[in-house]
């Protein structure tokens, strides 16, 4: 008899299956937490497909590494751009080491010429994780700040990137935390590259 997590797992790896077919847009990104004594590893992929001016198709791979508290995720989902640079998402899909199998994740994002910004907010167990980001483009420069929830931890501060290379562009940056739950200042540093392909 076929379960629901044999199901959902299978629509997720058909979702994911048909966005790596025809992707334009490929991200992988590995980035470290340092908060309260942890040091969280995690690594993120990400796709996307636009199959239209307005409506294409995401998938999204989160994986923590912490030691005792190791946690990852499978999302995939529509994608809707109402105008050039605006793109609203809705994610769904699994997740391992949580006693609830489903995840959710609205996903917000704008990119102009000179200001970016970007929102996810994901549910599902008791992992709640939201990431919200606004940069300013200085040259290879991205200043701004960042707010995110990492479980139980709700932590902001000034965020910095540096993008390196004209023609395969690798980026790396750090932002530096205020913890507000525990009262205490954070670090976040990583890097990432962004492969895009045009049909």
């Amino acid at each position: 008899m076929l379960n629901i997590r044999t199901l959902l797992q299978f629509i997720l790896v058909s979702f994911v299956y048909l966005s790596v077919q025809s992707q334009t847009v490929f991200k992988i990104n590995q980035y470290n937490i340092v908060d309260d004594g942890r040091f969280m590893p995690v690594f993120t992929l990400y796709s996307g497909q636009s199959f239209s001016e307005h409506w294409g198709i995401s998938s999204y791979f989160y994986v923590n590494g912490a030691k005792g508290s190791s946690w990852g995720e499978g999302l995939a989902g529509p994608t809707w751009t109402p105008v050039k640079g605006l793109s609203f998402g809705f994610l769904a899909g699994i997740q391992s080491n949580e006693d609830q199998l489903w995840r959710i994740s609205p996903i917000i994002n704008y990119s102009g010429k000179k200001i970016s910004c970007f929102g996810a907010f994901e549910y599902g167990g008791e992992r709640h994780r939201w990431d919200v980001m606004a940069f300013y483009l200085i040259k290879d420069f991205k200043i701004g700040g960042e707010l995110i929830r990492f479980y139980n931890m709700f932590a902001a501060g000034p965020r910095v990137e540096y993008s390196f290379f004209k023609k395969q562009p690798i980026t790396v940056f750090t932002t530096g935390l205020w913890d507000w739950t525990n009262g205490k200042p954070g670090l976040m540093f990583g890097i990432y590259s962004v492969f895009s392909q045009k049909n």
